[in-house]
């Protein structure tokens, strides 16, 4: 990597830096509230089916509290993988894949930003970076765009299967878990052998406000969005 493009990473870890620290502390607290309600529920449980105090207080509680000790558990392991040295590694090894023509060209980028909190699903903020040539996407991991390299853009709904049975039916359902917005390649190029070709997003209003990045900071995307 070199020394400028050092440069520009350290700039732009130090903006995502207090992002990272507000997603975190987000997290706690709504670690904390499931640990209450374990505890709560439980108890609660116990009360509801009939159960006098003293076996609710022997068995019910002691139940609520471990399940509120895994959920603390969980809290540390989400801390220590969250870390901005774990980010900072993930930038890392995607810049410095690049050639150094394309590291140059990101130094000199006019980026714009939006950062995702998803605070269930993620160890880290999402962040997007969008700039005229270059999107760089971060979700726990980094990817790196050449807009150059683009034949295509379109949104695809990603989908699970749920399975449930109502009566005596076994139910099969498929829902909407998030939004792919889908980059196609030229096949005469560099991005299109290995490169990421997706940006996942947990939402259609995510996907919204991604693309109204992307038209404000890559003009020349716009024409990719028309392109059947």
């Amino acid at each position: 990597m070199s020394e400028a493009l050092r440069e520009w990473l350290e700039k732009e870890l130090r903006d995502f830096e207090p992002v990272c620290k507000s997603f975190r502390s987000k997290q706690r607290r709504m670690y904390y509230i499931w640990m209450a309600v374990a505890v709560a529920g439980m108890v609660a449980l116990g009360f509801g089916v009939g159960y006098d105090w003293t076996y609710v207080l022997r068995v019910h509680l002691p139940i609520g509290v471990g399940i509120a000790v895994f959920i603390w558990l969980c809290v540390l392991l989400t801390s220590r993988a969250g870390s901005i040295k774990t980010a900072r590694k993930s930038f890392e090894k995607a810049l410095s894949a690049l050639s150094p023509s394309d590291q140059e060209a990101i130094t000199r980028q006019d980026f714009g930003r939006v950062d995702f909190l998803n605070t269930f699903e993620d160890s880290f903020p999402a962040r997007l970076l969008v700039g005229p040539d270059f999107w760089l996407y971060f979700r726990n991991v980094c990817q790196v765009y050449r807009v150059a390299d683009m034949e295509k853009l379109q949104a695809r709904e990603e989908k699970t299967q749920l399975r449930y049975t109502v009566g005596s039916t076994r139910v099969r359902q498929k829902v909407g878990v998030g939004v792919s917005l889908v980059v196609d390649y030229r096949e005469d190029t560099g991005s299109a052998k290995g490169r990421p070709d997706q940006l996942y997003l947990a939402s259609w209003e995510q996907f919204q406000t991604a693309r109204d990045l992307i038209a404000r900071h890559c003009p020349k995307a716009e024409n990719l969005w028309k392109k059947k």
